[in-house]
């Protein structure tokens, strides 16, 4: 589900933290003394002072009040704030901590906190920021605006489990507070938690809470856990009440139909939304993303839609970076000492391009290279504490626009920036408009061009982009020797042994796929049937996370009735850990490929598990991908060119079972000796093409 995965950040703008003027409860003192009557009317006229915006002759009545009555904390606590707003912070402090002192009951200090830890974080300091804003909770559980800035810093500081537990308390403490609901389902959106952000959504909008973005939200997340018929009824109530979530709107259901391998409907629902947003860029990427591997079903081409999007992200850039004179920079440190390269994804995480990330970074000569991360991940997990040291640098620009990300990456004085996401969910490909790099180069985590002038290079192979295909690109091509692509080994916590093939003691062939639910199409699945047939007694497991979800399987049981496949011989199961999907593949005798969208990290796990696959060979850089990994391990044989081919070759490599188990038992030492996990050569080969493409743009820009 990586098509689309953000609700909140994709749709609205960020939001920049504004340090809000709070309510003070000023009730008049009862003393029937003249001074204690003079000091509430300055308060008063003070306080009127503060709501037009004059802080300076509100300072005046509360210096004034204070003069009457030095003491009174009320005064203080008001004068602490108007000298705040002033960014009189050394002042403002010492008001606050007298209001403190001399404050008799100590709950009414939590406003008093609640300043000081606003200044304090504006001066820097959030964990002492972080400990304000606790006190001012503690002492008013219902205070959700402390809770609201105290989730930020957490944020800030990557602290998801003390914000989990921040949010919990409160809820404990208030289930009434329907601001607390809205923090909850915002911390479960960014762990992905979408079940959780319906309980809290649910619950928020039963408390009172009547707003489009509210209805919006919960329609999508109740989409996307499979209540649709349920989500689709709130989106239409929050289109009702603001017709400009419409776009949004068609957006989730195009995204939905996608989901569920309905192309055409969920194009059809895209387009729909960039003719309500023209510059939505989430839309223009989930439509490019289709279109590079569902050939023929959109009503534009994949190279019009690239410059659609190109022109769409151009028009939104609001602050243009300035020009800079070419750098070089060569591998034996004579004229830069090291060359600076960046890395810009939002799957620094558990996600494939980890697996094939990981290992090359290690082996990268740090001696001319200075490795800088730019995160865009909506979760920091295991995976991001193992891949994070191998780089120089490392920063968040989740929270930054496209034009402070740029500009962030342009004062580093980047020599060559990489993109590693393309169209996918949580790209920032947008960035690579404003240039903030000499050299922009494409490579890893998508699989055709970003559509960009700007992007200077794609890194490919021979084998996925043949020479007579580069019209399919904006980028040039650059041909790594042998792959595009290089696999680490799987970090395992226990040994996973591989069994002999299951033909043998099932005495039939057990075809298998973990792909996607998406990628399985009635055309994939018609090719299957042929080859069921052409296989008597032979079986098909299906594994995959879309399984678990009751109407995207009906559709696939459904599918498969539809071109004759017995649903007798066919296995059905949900995704699982690492581990035992790894085993799995013990219980498979040939994986059959998708098509044109081919498996990649999945045929990598395959081949280490010593599970050959069959693949079908298009004429995409993504259609060629299966293609590219087998010939890397030696494996041309099980390379289809035809769907009539691809149905030859399971009925060839079924005829042989003892074949099937001498391959078992060589693939894995045949596959980790290859060029496809072979990170040290690949490291060595990457690296040469990193400083060749710097220095052959640095010439081009002298040229121009």
């Amino acid at each position: 589900m990586k098509l689309l995965t953000r609700i909140f950040d994709r749709f609205r703008k960020p939001i920049k933290h504004r340090l809000e003027k709070p309510t003070f409860e000023m009730a008049a003192m009862t003393s029937p003394t003249s001074v204690m009557v003079d000091v509430s009317t300055l308060r008063s006229n003070g306080n009127d002072l503060i709501a037009s915006g004059d802080m300076v002759q509100a300072e005046v009545c509360f210096r004034e009040a204070l003069r009457q009555n030095p003491n009174d904390p009320k005064s203080l606590v008001c004068l602490g704030y108007v000298l705040k707003e002033q960014e009189k912070f050394s002042e403002a402090v010492v008001a606050l901590k007298r209001a403190i002192a001399t404050s008799n009951q100590a709950p009414d200090t939590f406003e008093t906190h609640y300043l000081l830890g606003q200044i304090v974080e504006q001066q820097g300091d959030l964990t002492v920021a972080a400990k304000h804003f606790s006190e001012s909770l503690r002492l008013k559980p219902d205070f959700s605006r402390a809770c609201k800035d105290l989730c930020r810093i957490y944020r800030l500081q990557g602290s998801s489990e003390a914000l989990r537990e921040l949010l919990e308390s409160c809820i404990s403490f208030c289930p009434s507070c329907p601001d607390y609901r809205i923090l909850a389902a915002e911390f479960c959106e960014s762990e992905i938690n979408y079940e959780g952000v319906v309980n809290h959504l649910t619950v928020a909008v039963d408390l009172g809470v009547r707003t489009a973005s509210t209805y919006m939200t919960l329609g999508a997340c109740l989409c996307r856990v499979d209540k649709v018929n349920e989500g689709m009824q709130y989106m239409a109530l929050a289109e009702a009440m603001d017709p400009g979530v419409a776009c949004m709107t068609q957006f989730e259901m195009g995204y939905f139909q996608l989901k569920a391998g309905n192309f055409e409907r969920g194009l059809d629902h895209l387009e729909r939304s960039i003719s309500l947003q023209p510059d939505f860029l989430a839309a223009h990427s989930a439509i490019l993303m289709t279109l590079s591997h569902a050939s023929g079903e959109g009503k534009i081409s994949y190279q019009d839609a690239g410059k659609r999007f190109a022109q769409a992200a151009k028009r939104q850039i609001k602050k243009p970076l300035p020009g800079r004179p070419p750098r070089v920079a060569d591998a034996s440190g004579m004229k830069r000492k090291k060359l600076r390269v960046g890395f810009v994804s939002g799957d620094f995480r558990a996600h494939p391009v980890t697996h094939f990330l990981r290992d090359v970074l290690q082996y990268l000569d740090r001696s001319i290279l200075h490795l800088v991360a730019y995160s865009n991940n909506p979760i920091d997990d295991a995976a991001t504490a193992t891949i994070k040291p191998r780089f120089d640098e490392w920063y968040s620009i989740r929270s930054l626009t496209d034009d402070d990300a740029a500009a962030l990456i342009f004062s580093h004085e980047i020599d060559i920036l990489v993109d590693l996401a393309g169209h996918t969910g949580e790209s920032r490909v947008a960035i690579f408009a404003r240039r903030p790099a000499q050299t922009q180069v494409a490579w890893l985590g998508f699989w055709a061009s970003t559509g960009l002038e700007e992007m200077d290079y794609i890194f490919a192979d021979t084998n996925c982009v043949p020479h007579d295909s580069i019209q399919w690109f904006s980028e040039k091509v650059y041909r790594l020797p042998n792959t595009r692509l290089c696999m680490a080994v799987p970090q395992v916590l226990r040994d996973i042994p591989i069994a002999k093939p299951p033909c043998q003691s099932n005495g039939y062939i057990t075809f298998g796929c973990f792909q996607q639910t998406a990628k399985i199409t009635p055309c994939v699945l018609s090719v299957w049937a042929e080859v069921m047939s052409e296989v008597p007694q032979s079986r098909l497991r299906v594994q995959a996370g879309g399984i678990n979800i009751p109407s995207i399987r009906d559709k696939l049981l459904q599918n498969m009735t539809q071109v004759g496949i017995d649903l007798s011989r066919v296995h059905l199961l949900g995704s699982c850990n690492l581990e035992p999907y790894l085993e799995a593949h013990n219980e498979v005798d040939i994986l059959l490929d998708t098509f044109p969208y081919t498996g990649g990290t999945t045929t990598a796990f395959a081949l280490w598990m010593g599970v050959p696959t069959i693949t079908l060979a298009g004429d995409s850089m993504l259609s060629r991908q299966g293609a590219s990994m087998l010939q890397c391990v030696g494996l041309s044989e099980w390379i289809a060119r035809s769907q009539s081919e691809y149905v030859d070759v399971a009925a060839r490599m079924t005829l042989n079972p003892s074949y099937l188990e001498i391959m078992r038992l060589e693939l894995r030492r045949k596959t980790v000796e290859s060029p496809l996990f072979d990170t040290q050569s690949f490291a060595n080969d990457f690296q040469a093409a990193l400083f060749h493409i710097n220095a052959e743009r640095a010439a081009e820009v002298v040229e121009s």
